[in-house]
């Protein structure tokens, strides 16, 4: 499928519209509390659009809810069970990851392309943490391109590493200790597959 055909994907996947807009809020903002009028200015939709996806939504248990005064907030539930699915594609989708899949002609000889550490995690950024990892041969101006433009978006540093195939290779025989913690921690793949990245 051609990148440009992600989205239209996504609204023949899910039909609505509003859903598409909730799940993404939610996926994005998951430590934000917000209520039904907050969410409405958010998404930009009517209100009674907006209030029929926030039930549905809380009745499969894709957020939480709870009461503060006279006021109904709604959070992402991290426990719900089909979340790393929707999480992989939203990130393919929308934000650095739709962006990368979306350019990704542009990038080079491209070989993977892997978002991991606290961008697909739910953590606070961590200099010590690699979000991303770009293997072949690569445009580095036109990624540091894509990634800025990222940053910015998200008021966020991200933090990534680019290297040839041919190092990833011999790094991977030899086990070394930052490649191997690569392999292990969650990752959600843009380009190649998860299987041949890890082996």
């Amino acid at each position: 499928m051609s990148a440009p055909n992600l989205t239209k994907s996504l609204d023949h996947l899910f039909i609505s519209k509003v859903r598409i807009k909730s799940l993404k809020y939610f996926i994005f903002n998951p430590d934000i509390p917000i209520h039904l009028r907050g969410l409405v200015r958010e998404l930009k939709e009517e209100i009674n659009a907006v209030r029929r996806e926030l039930t549905r939504l809380d009745e499969i248990g894709f957020i939480k809810s709870e009461t503060r005064g006279n006021r109904k907030y709604f959070l992402l539930n991290r426990e719900y069970i089909f979340l790393p699915e929707l999480l992989s594609l939203f990130h393919k989708t929308f934000g650095l990851g739709g962006l990368l899949i979306k350019n990704a002609e542009h990038l080079g000889e491209v070989e993977y392309i892997a978002l991991t550490g606290t961008l697909i995690n739910f953590q606070p950024p961590n200099p010590n943490i690699i979000d991303l990892i770009v293997v072949g041969q690569v445009d580095i101006g036109a990624l540091g391109d894509l990634v800025h433009e990222s940053e910015k978006k998200l008021n966020r540093e991200i933090n990534y590493t680019v290297m040839k195939s041919s190092e990833f290779v011999l790094k991977k025989k030899r086990r070394d200790a930052f490649i191997m913690q690569m392999l292990t921690t969650n990752k959600i793949m843009l380009k190649g597959n998860v299987e041949e990245f890890a082996a």
